[in-house]
């Protein structure tokens, strides 16, 4: 068999591979009985048939057809192993250039190839933000309000008040196609003065327009949101609003005390504050980590030479949009009606917005891993068995674990969890370990050490001389 191997640009090689005219005779004689076997011939048995008798019965073509396609399994594996490439997934069979001999062209995508830049050389510091006084009041002042008792009051409404209103607003200049109403009799409730930066409907400090209204009583007012809106449609609009009060209560908190803690199965307030504390810190940390590691991988890959083929790229795509339809079926949402809402064709929404985040997710991916093998980091099985044990029960808790159990056998569950524990271990591993060199904490360890050894070897000289003494 002879081969030619081309290099593509897209991380594929072509490979066009001769097959002799001895072997296509071979695979003729064995397509022949391939035929015969779930052929009726009259006067012979399935599969005994002579080939005279095949040929004449079927034909030249379809004898040919059926030798071409057990060639095609049978020398694919032999041309990649004679090419020494490692294939990323199945080769395509692009064309059959001719059939006498046969010669057939395909194209193989291969592994990806992570050419690290020197990523010591990244500087990025670890600064963890702190918890603020404020951070922790905000907290207990919510836990406040959401075990604080309503009582309804004849009187105009006070900042602390919680206030039902129905409300209506119309766009003063709305786009073209763009509807001029976004609002009608649209019913809300607000506690006055106690808007947090995820409650900003319909913007942020529209309680205070409520402040001397009596229920019953109606107030418009215009309002321009920001060109840093939440709201993107709106940035930058202006909208006439008009407000009906429907009822108002006076809120009455609970004392943060003793007593408030343990009715929250906290033993004292000091306790409430530290486990409040304590949790805001853990929030913090994966937030800040979150976008620190995001960033950090972000210019390791700029500085790294990274290769795939499209076919992985594809699978990653695939991937994310699976993630997205899994997500917006918890809001019992399918992706087209998603789509529909936000007005998205959705070619456009993979281009636009699935496929940047597969190739940096991918990318990522590849440049970790690569990190990984380079740094020669190892997992704990102690760890490795806790990080298990973790995912598997919190599998088991899931809504969908009865469908995973339907479809999957119980080892082939175990071999998943197994596995993606493994990765998110390691993956963790690495990312500290690219930490400790970018931050410099990694020198300041070893110094650390260096100095505590030299403190010990000192110590341990004045000891050995006060013995001789």
């Amino acid at each position: 068999m002879k081969f030619e191997k081309k290099e593509l640009k897209d991380h594929q090689v072509e490979l066009v591979a001769e097959v002799t005219a001895e072997r296509f005779e071979s695979a003729k004689q064995k397509a022949a009985r391939r035929i015969s076997k779930t052929a009726k011939i009259p006067g012979f048995r399935p599969g005994k048939a002579p080939y005279d008798i095949i040929k004449r019965n079927f034909g030249d073509e379809a004898i040919e057809e059926t030798a071409i396609d057990l060639l095609v399994n049978e020398i694919y594996p032999e041309v990649i192993k004679e090419a020494g490439i490692k294939p990323y997934g199945p080769g395509k069979l692009e064309d059959i250039e001719s059939k006498n001999p046969p010669k057939f062209r395909f194209t193989v995508p291969l592994e990806p190839e992570v050419n690290l830049g020197d990523y010591s050389k990244v500087k990025q510091a670890y600064k963890l933000p702190l918890v603020s006084e404020d951070e922790i009041k905000n907290v207990l002042n919510n836990l406040q309000l959401n075990y604080a008792t309503a009582e309804p009051v004849e009187r105009a409404a006070e900042k602390g008040d919680l206030v039902s209103v129905k409300i209506t607003a119309v766009l003063t200049k709305p786009d073209k196609e763009q509807e001029a109403e976004i609002l009608k009799g649209t019913p809300h409730q607000v506690v006055i003065g106690e808007e947090t930066e995820e409650e900003q409907f319909p913007f942020s400090g529209f309680g205070d327009q409520l402040i001397g209204l009596k229920a019953s009583e109606s107030k418009e007012f215009k309002h321009k949101y920001s060109k840093e809106s939440i709201y993107e449609k709106l940035r930058g609009k202006e909208a006439d609003f008009s407000v009906t009060v429907e009822s108002i209560k006076k809120l009455v908190k609970p004392e943060l005390d003793d007593e408030f803690a343990k009715s929250l199965g906290i033993p004292t307030f000091t306790d409430l504050e530290s486990s409040v504390k304590e949790q805001l810190e853990i929030e913090k940390r994966n937030e800040y980590d979150n976008k620190y590691y995001d960033e950090l991988l972000d210019k390791i890959v700029k500085v790294s030479e990274i290769k795939y083929p499209p076919q992985m790229l594809e699978d990653e795509i695939q991937d994310v949009l699976k993630n997205i339809e899994e997500d917006i079926a918890r809001e019992n949402l399918d992706l087209d009606t998603y789509l529909k809402l936000n007005k998205r064709e959705k070619e456009e929404f993979i281009d636009k917005d699935v496929k940047p985040a597969a190739q940096k997710r991918l990318e990522h991916a590849l440049v970790l891993d690569q990190i990984g093998r380079q740094e020669k980091i190892e997992l704990d099985q102690t760890e490795l068995q806790n990080e298990f044990s973790r995912s598997f029960m919190q599998m088991q808790s899931a809504p969908n674990f009865k469908d995973l159990q339907k479809e999957f056998t119980t080892k082939k569950l175990s071999n998943m969890v197994v596995m993606q524990a493994a990765t998110r271990l390691m993956n963790r591993r690495t990312l500290e370990k690219v930490k400790e060199i970018v931050s410099g904490e990694g020198k300041k360890e070893k110094a650390k050490a260096a100095a505590e050894k030299q403190s010990e070897e000192v110590s341990a000289e004045i000891k050995a001389e006060e013995n001789n003494e």
